[in-house]
């Protein structure tokens, strides 16, 4: 009599990924933490276009993880893509991407509990870097990710750095990018300002051979703003860094609707607003 042979489930695991793969799992290493409606916007694509499907298939074979609180969702808090070691091993695999080292990936494990703050930080970094691209045809941001692998940074990395062009083509206008949540203590920024002026007074930017970069602060709210350009005012006088340039801005001025760029004031001269192409 012949048997029925039992049925053995199997799992098949994919041993390539594709070029548009690949374009999203850079695209999530660059910012660490995405949410699938900015990188709708990295891409230039409308988020309900097949976007959630592609990330969920990334993340059904473990090159992706994704951090979602239900509890959040109600706040509008979006679901936090990331990628996890299996992820990094994929991309550290195809040339070119030897700048991902096993430190980078080791550290990666973190980001399955890191607190929501943080990611919450991350994704806004991310908007509101996305939103200065707009602003600024040819603006190029290098993420904290990016920049980490070079020595001519202060140990404290800004959160991004953002490199605008001028008419010199080889000169480019650069800026270190912080954005400041209104949970950052007072001290945090105290400290990451001192470490920007000891970093440049002790000449660490000297061999890039370009002027220094313009300190960019985008706070949360007005009322903070002016507080924080009071502070660094005094902060660089006591330096001995006045050459130092450090403008301020808030989240809602920069996200107004009809785009003005007319939003940045220098701590020295709160009174004048300007905007980034005409920083000297």
């Amino acid at each position: 009599m012949l048997t029925k042979m039992p049925v053995v489930k199997q799992k098949y695991a994919r041993s390539s990924i594709s070029k548009s793969q690949i374009e999203l799992l850079e695209l999530v290493y660059k910012y660490r933490f995405v949410s699938r409606l900015l990188v709708a916007d990295s891409l230039g694509i409308k988020p309900e276009n097949g976007l959630f499907r592609r990330l969920e298939v990334l993340v059904k074979y473990e090159y992706l993880g994704k951090r979602f609180d239900k509890r959040l969702k109600l706040a509008g808090v979006p679901a936090a893509y990331y990628l996890t070691p299996k992820g990094l091993r994929a991309l550290q695999a195809i040339p070119g991407h030897e700048y991902i080292t096993e430190a980078i990936i080791k550290g990666s494990y973190r980001d399955k509990s890191v607190g929501q703050d943080f990611i919450t930080h991350t994704l806004g970094v991310y908007q509101y870097t996305n939103t200065l691209k707009r602003q600024y045809s040819g603006l190029r941001v290098f993420t904290r990710r990016e920049i980490s692998q070079y020595e001519y940074f202060p140990s404290q990395l800004p959160d991004a750095v953002l490199s605008l062009p001028t008419d010199n083509p080889k000169q480019p206008k650069r800026f270190f990018f912080d954005l400041v949540s209104d949970t950052m203590p007072r001290s945090a920024l105290d400290r990451r300002i001192a470490n920007y002026c000891e970093f440049f007074d002790e000449g660490g930017w000297d061999v890039t051979g370009s002027p220094l970069p313009i300190i960019l602060l985008l706070c949360e709210w007005s009322a903070a703003e002016k507080r924080i350009s009071r502070d660094i005012r005094l902060q660089l006088n006591r330096s001995d860094m006045e050459e130092l340039a450090v403008y301020t801005s808030t989240t809602s001025a920069l996200g107004n609707p009809a785009g003005e760029l007319v939003v940045w004031t220098s701590v020295e001269d709160t009174d004048e607003l300007t905007d980034l192409s005409s920083i000297s």
